[in-house]
């Protein structure tokens, strides 16, 4: 194996100083460093614009009411809490006939700055309607905060209504937590704790998904690329020369690694500081707006360090599978079709990922988001965000981690056994059929 990958340096020093010079690379890595600078001053103002419109809109409510629950002074004091001061009209009971449709024409035609609230209770639980002018000034962002604060206002209507005393409120709102008890065949507890996942770990879960789908397409894209333009220019028949067929592909995927690496590092070190900035003349810090307190609170160095060797590993796995897709074809022209098997692998492995995300936040642990975390297709998208959020035991990080690198190790293999025969390949583009066949 020693002189299999005598020459890698070289092969790895040489793409990466191409890479690197290359206008593509410069035009893309500024384009990133520009926003991420810019990322979190623009949030910023973003959400001072809607704090801005949600306090001034507003101006007036009219209210039907038939449950005789609603206080216009309670509901009126927590809208000004809210940035609201809204004028209420207590419009009475709502009656079959010709008053009430002619207040809903009047607020549609007349009142832009108005809102008519119908509380019904009919049939069933209480509903809150609300009714706005089609051609005025309220934006839906603004109503739905509006509609929030209004809802937990007439929840302290209901609670006055029905004389509720503040240990029964407290007693009322208290948050249910569960509990899962396994047991073994002695009937002894055997693990403890509530293993799903709340929708802030899903979607952080989800959103590590995606990243890890995007970086990985990127590198195994970059890879595919240099070995297509290297092999049509005949450039690597040179290498081959003084080169092992598996030096050149450990060589460029190492160099396309660093590269990747080097760009998410900058992206987090300009928005860090960019945030670090913003916060100071704003006192809004972005990443706590991103990220939810209860991931916040679990980042540490240990898990963060996990994360992102399962990520490298990743990159590298998919880096070198693109690679091989790629000395499939003669010409760019076939690279589509050539990456087929690459792309689908990748698919698979987010698709599976996201399987699992999904069912952690339905039940907890199971079998199948055991398998997700264990396979090695999906584990360097699905284990970085089960290591950060707490979900990954210590087994199943040390069996997923063996797992992926024999993986590795197996598809290095493969290629210092055909990679030679590929990369002088001229003509129709070699199938699975074909390539399996040249290991022998």
């Amino acid at each position: 194996m020693k002189n299999k990958l005598s020459g890698w340096k070289d092969v790895f020093l040489f793409t990466l100083a191409q890479t690197l010079k290359s206008k593509a690379f410069v035009a893309s890595f500024i384009i990133m460093m520009l926003l991420a600078l810019v990322a979190s001053p623009v949030m910023n103002m973003m959400s001072a614009a809607d704090g801005e419109n949600a306090n001034y809109t507003i101006t007036k409510m009219y209210v039907y009411d038939e449950t005789g629950y609603f206080n216009a002074d309670t509901v009126r004091a927590m809208l000004k809490t809210g940035g609201w001061t809204v004028q209420v009209d207590m419009g009475g009971t709502p009656q079959e006939g010709e008053a009430y449709e002619k207040l809903c024409a009047h607020v549609d035609e007349s009142e832009t700055s108005a809102v008519l609230l119908f509380v019904t209770a009919k049939e069933g639980p209480v509903e809150l309607f609300l009714e706005y002018s089609r051609n005025g000034e309220i934006k839906k962002t603004e109503l739905t905060a509006f509609e929030q604060v209004l809802f937990a206002a007439f929840e302290e209507c209901r609670y006055d209504a029905l004389k509720v005393d503040a240990a029964q409120r407290e007693l009322l709102s208290a948050q249910v937590s569960t509990s899962v008890l396994r047991a073994g065949m002695d009937g002894n507890v055997v693990s403890e704790g509530d293993t799903s996942i709340s929708g802030f770990e899903y979607w952080f879960l989800y959103g590590l998904l995606f990243i890890g789908m995007m970086i990985c397409m990127m590198v195994g894209s970059q890879v595919a690329t240099s070995v297509i333009v290297e092999k049509s220019s005949k450039v690597v028949e040179y290498l081959l020369t003084s080169v092992k067929p598996l030096a050149i592909i450990v060589g460029k995927v190492l160099a396309m690694l660093c590269v990747v690496m080097t760009e998410m590092v900058g992206l987090i070190v300009v928005f860090a500081a960019s945030n670090a900035i913003t916060g100071q003349k704003t006192g809004e810090n972005v990443l706590a707006k991103l990220i939810s307190p209860e991931v916040l609170g679990k980042l540490n160095p240990v898990n963060i360090a996990l994360g992102l060797i399962f990520i490298a590993l990743g990159m590298i796995f998919y880096a070198t599978l693109a690679g091989l897709a790629g000395a499939t074809v003669s010409r760019m022209e076939e690279a589509g079709e050539g990456l087929v098997m690459f792309t689908i692998s990748v698919l698979v492995g987010v698709y599976v990922g996201i399987g699992a995300a999904g069912s952690l936040l339905g039940a907890g642990d199971n079998p199948f988001a055991v398998f997700a975390m264990l396979f090695p297709l999906s584990s360097p998208f699905l284990m970085p965000g089960a290591i950060v959020i707490g979900k990954a035991p210590v087994w199943i990080i040390v069996v997923s981690f063996v797992l992926l690198v024999a993986l590795i190790a197996l598809l290095f293999w493969f290629v210092a056994r055909v990679y030679e025969a590929l990369i002088v390949h001229n003509g129709n583009r070699i199938g699975i059929k074909q390539l399996l066949k040249m290991r022998n």
